[in-house]
């Protein structure tokens, strides 16, 4: 990780480019009209290299103490859980700091004035140097100090920004991964196929699973980049699958919808039941001689919305179960859940009260905005919901 400190070089530099403005400044009113604006005499006995060696020693010296102070700025830092700690730290440090800094200054001015054969002691250029210019050397240390906190507040945000941007990049590739997974060759192979043997032996469970393969496409076509929909919405989808595989089971499989009509206006993470569909299909309900049963639910508890893919499959070991909850199976759909919801969503798995596995997602339970009139939402739920009941075989 790249060091979050300044450089004292930075300090260095800066110091010796503002020495030669102020040692400018310092010789036009010593030695030219500055004093006489005041009625004064001009002090020939300041030399301009005094001049200007005092002023690059005041500022540049500063860089000899920046380490310390980027050090402390970095550990105690002004932010919403600490300023009161690093306030308790920084008053004390800048003082010290600040009169070190004094001393350093007042004792080379000592030996450059004893070198220019100006008589005087040490003690009292000292004691004069810290009434003199304490008051414009304290605010250096906080100068030095908000310098490096800038430094890092504007680091942070460049890093939740790639962190954003890198999350977007993510989330975008998880979902072309689900419709990799959602409609990867084999099934649109098997699906022509079984279309193909049906269109002289049963043309109209060919035109079936013509119709729904072609809505199929459709809804997947229509809800690329998209991150959530409706649950009315994901149910279309996942319907128009489950016909498909129902045409190629036949009498093997019957499918059971259980939703909850206040639950179709909920948000949900777009083809997120199909992989738990076709995963109970293919592991669960194919290998099993005999009817099998897919069951799908969808309920509120409190704040929460509960969606589950039931089957009364070949069921799963206790270790496996295990495995699974811990992330292996269904890598893709946990993936999803993660990045969109965080630690308020989860996926379980579990053996069914039937002898198969329920696979279960826990989401937050909100709600597409609309300017629609409550009591016509639940009239459309309620309609919705019969919709799908009556879907099931």
């Amino acid at each position: 990780m790249p060091d979050r400190r300044i450089s004292w070089r930075v300090v260095l530099a800066v110091g010796a480019a503002y020495s030669v403005f102020a040692a400018l400044v310092s010789y036009w009113f010593t030695r030219g009209t500055g004093l006489s604006l005041w009625s004064l005499q001009p002090d020939a006995s300041a030399h301009p290299l005094y001049i200007i060696s005092m002023n690059v020693l005041l500022w540049t010296s500063w860089a000899a103490f920046a380490p310390l102070i980027f050090e402390l700025a970095r550990r105690f830092r002004f932010d919403r859980q600490h300023w009161r700690h690093a306030l308790i730290l920084h008053l004390p440090a800048s003082l010290v700091i600040t009169a070190a800094h004094i001393l350093v200054v007042a004792t080379a001015r000592y030996l450059l004035q004893d070198a220019w054969g100006v008589s005087t002691s040490w003690g009292p250029t000292v004691r004069e140097a810290f009434f003199r210019t304490l008051d414009y050397e304290l605010p250096v240390y906080w100068a030095l100090l908000g310098l490096q906190h800038a430094r890092d507040y504007y680091r942070e945000v460049r890093a939740r920004e790639v962190a954003a941007a890198h999350l977007e990049t993510r989330l975008v590739e998880a979902q072309l991964q689900a419709l990799q997974r959602q409609l990867h060759p084999h099934f649109l192979f098997n699906t022509l196929h079984a279309i193909s043997a049906l269109l002289h032996r049963d043309p109209e469970r060919a035109d079936l699973m013509i119709e729904r393969l072609s809505d199929l496409l459709r809804i997947t076509l229509d809800k690329v980049g998209v991150q959530e929909v409706t649950l009315a919405e994901e149910l279309e989808y996942l319907r128009a699958y489950l016909d498909i595989e129902q045409v190629q089971f036949g009498d093997r499989l019957q499918v059971v919808y259980e939703i909850d009509a206040y639950t179709l206006d909920a948000l949900v993470p777009n083809l997120v039941l199909q992989p738990l569909a076709e995963n109970a299909i293919r592991h669960g309900l194919e290998p099993r001689v005999g009817r099998g049963r897919l069951t799908v639910r969808a309920s509120r508890e409190s704040e929460t919305l509960r969606l589950q893919v039931i089957d009364n499959g070949r069921g799963m070991t206790p270790a496996a179960v295990s495995a699974a909850n811990q992330g292996v199976g269904l890598s893709n759909t946990r993936s999803r859940l993660e990045r969109l919801y965080g630690d308020r969503a989860r996926l379980e798995f579990a053996q069914s009260d039937e002898g198969g596995v329920a696979v279960t997602i826990h989401l937050p339970f909100t709600e597409r905005e609309t300017d629609e009139d409550p009591s016509d939402r639940r009239r459309r739920s309620t309609v919705g919901a019969d919709a799908v009941a009556r879907a099931a075989v």
